[in-house]
């Protein structure tokens, strides 16, 4: 048996073994490679908002309940409670931008007001209410799911807290990684130190999402005078690479086992209903046909129409300014860059035994167009909202499933470690997977009407990755 010294950060729960993150003990480690049930008696989830379970614009306990490793944890038969996520009461940590109603307020999730039929902030609150409503902050160890909304490929390895993240403020960070607690470490760390057995990793979308929803994407070649908001996609492989040799010979050295890994790559952005056609907006937006009306944006080549586009209210002018479409140029970059992701990603997994590979972007492709990949808005004039609210896979900012979706990525990752692994554990049944737009408050006896943003769920759903 091979035999290793780690160097041992510990756990708060092992401190009364005399350890301690910031006086680290060695101690030797005897090799040992989980066989059978001992695989998945450890399981820990790294990533961005997609992991953490992100739903309708922000983080509330009603979708962190249902995010994909939370479903996968059960199906793992783990007792309820014992995968521990950073659990955010009601309202949520939204993405709105409420700083016009004071610099110390914050706005919860999204959800739809029927009465007024849009989707508005849930509520805003003071920021000085948000440590009550970090319902798991005294759990004395590193997350089971430490999925971190906003967080970028050098996230996972640099950011440790809202300081160092890649947007500089990304306070997402702070309530997840709980740094200095954790001895001022990385996510990618602080999974290393929990030691997974199994282990799903799912990373890469917000390096080209956040330069999307700006509606102007750019690696330095579209628009040569801007800052680059997309990570070019040699730079993303060596990041990637490097991520996973870090995890597996981390977890290695530490533990004395190497994880297997079950990663997800990246969706095309048309699988999602936040990017529609131009056809499909001016169909829900009520504009006139092309014929008619040939040019409504800026980008007079505009084929991709971004969501928060159904709040422009006309003010900079007649024409939807550049910022809420994508031009030809622009589509055809973020599509490049998706397969190029995709390729490094399989070539990764490919190298190495241990990893293995959920295809999201089919799976994701295959909804593209259904009833099931549609917003909710649009599917509510046609169908009524009780009907829309039940077909969807996607949440309220037209980019996170909602809790139905989840169970669909859950059951995609299953299917793969069952193939893989040559295991039976169940599918998530996702008919008793509900999700409720309103929040509580109901549709009342208000009819579908054409959709509608606020100017508040607008922003919201701009600073999604930021």
């Amino acid at each position: 048996m091979r035999k290793f010294y780690m160097i041992l950060i510990a756990l708060v729960g092992l401190l009364a073994l005399g350890c301690s993150l910031d006086s680290p003990q060695v101690v030797e480690v005897e090799y040992h490679q989980p066989q059978g049930e001992e695989i998945f008696s450890n399981y820990v989830a790294i990533g961005n908002s997609l992991t953490a379970g992100f739903m309708d614009g922000g983080l509330v306990m009603a979708g962190q309940v249902n995010s994909f490793p939370q479903l996968i944890a059960t199906s793992f038969g783990y007792p309820a409670g014992s995968f521990y996520q950073p659990l955010i009461g009601s309202p949520g940590v939204g993405s709105s931008d409420v700083s016009h109603l004071g610099e110390d307020l914050v706005a919860g999730v999204l959800h739809f007001n029927a009465a007024a039929g849009r989707m508005v902030p849930l509520d805003v609150y003071s920021r000085d209410d948000v440590p009550g409503m970090l319902l798991a902050a005294a759990v004395p160890v590193p997350y089971s799911n430490l999925g971190v909304p906003g967080a970028t490929t050098l996230d996972i390895t640099n950011a440790l807290g809202a300081a160092t993240s890649q947007a500089g403020d990304n306070s997402f960070f702070d309530f997840i990684l709980r740094n200095p607690t954790f001895g001022n470490v990385s996510m990618l760390n602080q999974l290393i130190a929990r030691g997974p057995t199994i282990m799903t990793m799912w990373v890469g979308n917000n390096d080209i999402l956040g330069g999307s929803l700006d509606g102007q994407p750019n690696d330095g070649v579209v628009h040569a005078d801007q800052d680059v908001n997309i990570t070019p996609a040699a730079l993303f492989g060596q990041m990637y690479n490097t991520l996973l040799d870090g995890v597996l010979d981390g977890v290695e050295n530490r533990h004395g086992h190497r994880p297997l890994i079950f990663v997800g790559n990246i969706p095309s952005i048309t699988s999602i209903p936040h990017f529609m056609s131009t056809d499909l907006f001016r169909q829900v937006a009520g504009l006139p046909d092309e014929a008619t009306m040939p040019v409504f944006s800026v980008e007079a080549d505009a084929v991709l129409v971004l969501l928060p586009a159904l709040s422009y209210d006309g003010s900079s002018g007649p024409l939807i300014p550049a910022e809420y479409t994508l031009s030809q140029a622009e589509a055809d970059l973020v599509a490049a860059t998706v397969v190029a992701y995709n390729d490094i990603i399989s070539d990764a997994v490919a190298a190495r035994p241990e990893v293995f590979l959920y295809d999201a972007n089919a799976v994701m492709a295959g909804y593209a167009g259904t009833p099931q990949g549609m917003h909710f808005l649009v599917l509510a004039a046609s169908l009524g909202y009780e009907a829309a609210e039940a077909t969807t896979l996607f949440s309220l900012d037209g980019i996170h499933p909602n809790n139905k979706g989840y169970g669909v990525v859950a059951n995609g990752f299953l299917a793969v470690m069952n193939t893989e692994l040559g295991t039976d554990f169940p599918m998530v049944d996702t008919g008793a997977l509900t999700w409720d737009p309103t929040y509580g408050v109901g549709y009342g006896k208000a009819l579908p009407t054409r959709p509608s943003i606020s100017p508040e769920a607008a922003t919201a759903m701009r600073a999604l990755f930021r």
